[in-house]
């Protein structure tokens, strides 16, 4: 898997970032077990539900399969009468909760919203196979799960109105981060006539082949002196896989049992700094080797550590990761090759054949993402939608496959800082005592963008 994960796990969790290109089992995956049912839990405690009848095939009315899809709902704020409902995308991973935390949260509070929360389809435990081959994985796909939220609205709003004994629709505002932005923005483009508006954060809109913009990004991020950091790791691991692969290999944690190829290391290697960076979690990264630097410490051996800890971090899925692979090598690309030599930070073996190469292993020769058709029938960058707002983070790698400058009926904020990453506008305010950071003022500024435009919406006819 590449470095895109759901922004709500990130921010609820802190777990960091995974990468389909190393076995699973190194990467500490553990299997989560959620409870069914829907026992009232203490507050800001969403509960697990399923609805059991979403269609596999929108696109085939003849086709009666169903299979059960985890919501996650929250209604300590709901106002049932009018208050609006929130309904968030959970994207590419396992729908984990914990929304509350976020922004959303304080956005639901001031509005009388509830929370709902649907996981994407062969995500967690929303997955219509209990194995996953290429026959089963057609069925997933990014307008296949945008026909799942719409299902899904009608019969939640049917739900709502027989629990609280009423007739009149609730105004719904669909909410999404990274991949599940996208959507977001797609599902207000697709079915205007089913949400108020769209919160779209780091909203990977433009379908990209090779995404060398990523791997410029990250050095721009972490600044001169930690990008020839990175590039000397970077330089020491491919002279080290020349000299001795076993050995520096077995220094990343890897055994001659794990089977890893040289331009799988020199990926993961690669993908270890970019997802810290992703996070806004540079100092953590840089700070450890500069140090190592200035005293001449093993700059290698240093970073080594640096990954173990991240690995000890990690939580993740391997479905979901197999999930995202297919995803990606069949219909968005993203696929995070090296720029321009002096740009790079990554191996200039990270080229599209390497990916080309792992889709083709995984799914069969001729697999490889239409990008082409994705970007006509969204829109990339050019999207013609309304009500859909896109907020991107500075230092976010991101960034640039989203929509950076406000366009008719949809506004667009860049928060500026240090460490303003990949969906930083979901983060909960600041603290009294942080307020007066960069940080925080940038995220005031962008909570004020998005609550105006939430109460905006609302108050407009469907």
């Amino acid at each position: 898997m590449r470095v895109l994960l759901v922004c709500f796990v990130l921010l609820a969790t802190s777990t960091s970032f995974s990468s389909a290109f190393v076995p699973a089992s190194r990467l500490g995956f553990k299997p989560e077990f959620l409870p069914a049912g829907s026992r009232s839990p203490p507050r800001g405690k969403e509960t697990v539900n399923f609805f059991t009848r979403q269609k596999l095939d929108h696109f085939a009315p003849e086709d009666p399969r169903v299979f059960s899809q985890k919501y996650l709902e929250l209604l300590d704020f709901f106002r049932p009468r009018n208050g609006p409902i929130f309904l968030v995308m959970c994207g590419e991973s396992t729908c984990t909760g914990n929304y509350v935390t976020t922004y959303v949260g304080t956005l639901a509070e001031s509005f009388g919203a509830a929370i709902v929360t649907v996981e994407h389809r062969y995500y967690g435990h929303s997955s219509p196979f209990q194995h996953l081959n290429l026959h089963n994985l057609k069925y997933l796909t990014s307008k296949q799960s945008l026909f799942d939220h719409a299902v899904f609205i009608d019969y939640y709003q049917d739900l709502i109105n027989q629990k609280y004994n009423k007739t009149e629709k609730n105004p719904w505002i669909v909410i999404g981060g990274s991949y599940a932005g996208a959507l977001s923005a797609w599902f207000r483009l697709k079915f205007p006539h089913l949400v108020a508006g769209s919160w779209a954060s780091s909203a990977v809109v433009e379908a990209i082949l090779d995404y060398s913009a990523y791997d410029k990004q990250l050095g721009v991020s972490v600044g001169p002196k930690c990008k020839q950091a990175l590039q000397e790791i970077t330089r020491l691991t491919e002279q080290g896989l020349v000299e001795n692969a076993t050995e520096i290999k077995y220094l990343f944690g890897f055994s001659p049992q794990d089977n890893i190829t040289d331009d799988t290391l020199l990926d993961y290697v690669a993908n270890a700094a970019a997802g810290e960076i992703q996070y806004g979690k540079i100092d953590g990264l840089c700070d450890p080797l500069l140090k190592a630097e200035k005293s001449n410490r093993n700059l290698l051996k240093t970073y080594a550590k640096i990954l173990e800890r991240i690995n000890n971090d990690t939580n993740g899925n391997e479905r979901d990761n197999e999930s995202w692979d297919f995803q990606y090598c069949t219909e968005v690309g993203y696929f995070q090759v090296a720029s321009d030599r002096k740009s790079s930070v990554r191996s200039s073996r990270i080229n599209t054949q390497f990916f080309i190469n792992y889709c083709s292993e995984q799914f069969g020769n001729g697999t490889f993402p239409d990008v082409k058709t994705t970007n006509l029938y969204y829109g990339g960058r050019n999207i013609a939608g309304s009500r859909i707002m896109f907020l991107n983070g500075s230092q976010d790698p991101w960034r640039h496959a989203s929509k950076q400058t406000s366009s008719k009926d949809m506004p667009a904020l860049v928060l500026r800082c240090h460490t303003c990453s990949h969906c930083v506008d979901l983060s909960a305010p600041c603290r009294e005592t942080t307020a007066n950071t960069t940080k925080c003022r940038e995220l005031a500024r962008a909570h004020a963008f998005i609550h105006s435009n939430v109460k905006e919406w609302l108050s407009m006819k469907p």
